[in-house]
């Protein structure tokens, strides 16, 4: 199978996957306001695709229209941020300027085209039809590609205005997007000078990699953020629904150490997963020297040792609660205070001497 029949497969079932994605997220009824757009997004990948598909069929509409897609995708996840940080009442709603211009874009290319179409010939009416779409496109580049390092700005930047969902999500899937991101618009920028360079003639090849790279990686954070979703929900849900607090230490030998875990335990201290030695005698008011030797005198461990001792004293409550048995490993890891799945593995089997899921399968 040649390069060109591979590509134009690809295309076709990425947009036949693309369709298929949004109804399923449709039949799921998610209602958060931020999966909508996601939602928009990937339809809009699929639409263009499928609108690439057909161009290298020579289907006759295109021939009068190439619908610009390309406008929608980035201010559609510039909207999906600010919805799913719970910003936008901070941020302007860049989709009522951007939907008028879209629409206007291909009123203007109707008329032009369709008027270039009857006073020239077909020669010169394809150059003149890949100059007027490269020139729209150019625009569009410009346009998406400002949006998106505003984008990256945002997540750098304003931490302070979603610490809200930063206690839920530490917002790493999102870096990474943005990262892949970055790769993506590097191709288009290639693809877009080589386009100019070759004079419009020959150059589909070189939007391959930029066709199969947005594909793949918006799908990937279709799939990404239906699971982040239901992590912060299960989250949430312990958050709200776990009332007792854990027992206090019964023996301790001195009042500095009954006054350390006393705080540890009535803050909860231990499921902040950015705690540390500095932070907590910071908090206690004494020095890092004199809140170490006093926890390795009591109980002949390190800090870090005694807070996951905590934390995973904590999971074993959750892991035994029947109300949690369908929540994922990783939102009770979390949710105790532990970085992430891996680590608190590691810990709990330290402590234990079995795995989570052991120990979950073994009290159900």
């Amino acid at each position: 199978m040649q390069l060109s029949e591979l590509f134009n497969l690809f295309l076709i079932i990425s947009a036949l996957h693309g369709f298929a994605f949004v109804f399923f997220l449709f039949q799921k009824k998610m209602k958060k306001k931020a999966i909508r757009y996601i939602n928009l997004m990937i339809l809009v990948i699929a639409f263009n695709n499928l609108q690439s598909w057909l161009l290298i069929q020579n289907f006759f509409i295109l021939k009068y229209i190439q619908i610009p897609w390309h406008f929608l995708i980035a201010p559609l996840f510039y909207t999906f941020l600010i919805n799913y940080l719970d910003i936008k009442d901070k941020f302007f709603n860049v989709l009522k300027i951007i939907i008028p211009v879209f629409f206007i874009s291909i009123i203007l290319q109707v008329v032009n085209l369709s008027f270039i179409n009857d006073i020239t010939n077909d020669g010169n009416y394809r150059l003149f039809y890949e100059r007027y779409t490269a020139i729209e496109e150019t625009i569009s580049l410009l346009i998406s590609l400002s949006l998106f390092v505003y984008c990256y700005r945002i997540l750098k930047n304003k931490l302070h205005l979603f610490k809200g969902i930063l206690s839920f999500d530490n917002l790493k899937w999102l870096n990474t997007f943005i990262y892949l991101g970055g790769i993506s618009y590097m191709l288009w920028i290639i693809a877009l000078g080589i386009k100019f360079y070759l004079n419009f003639d020959n150059f589909i090849v070189f939007y391959y990699p930029l066709r199969v790279m947005t594909t793949l990686l918006i799908y990937w954070l279709g799939y990404e953020l239906i699971f982040v979703l239901k992590q912060v929900k299960e989250r949430k849900s312990i958050r709200e629904k776990i009332i007792t607090k854990p027992e206090k230490e019964k023996q301790n030998t001195s009042q500095k150490f009954i006054r350390i875990t006393s705080y540890i335990t009535e803050n909860r201290r231990f499921l902040d997963n950015l705690l540390s030695l500095e932070t907590l005698a910071n908090e206690l008011q004494i020095s890092n020297s004199q809140l170490s030797k006093v926890i390795n005198e009591e109980t002949s461990q390190n800090f870090n040792h005694l807070i996951n001792n905590y934390r995973v004293e904590f999971s074993k409550q959750l892991l035994l609660d029947p109300e949690y048995n369908n929540y994922t490993i990783t939102s009770i890891a979390l949710e105790s205070g532990f970085n992430s799945k891996s680590t608190f593995y590691n810990a709990f089997k330290k402590h234990t001497g079995i795995t989570p899921t052991s120990f979950r399968n073994q009290n159900l």
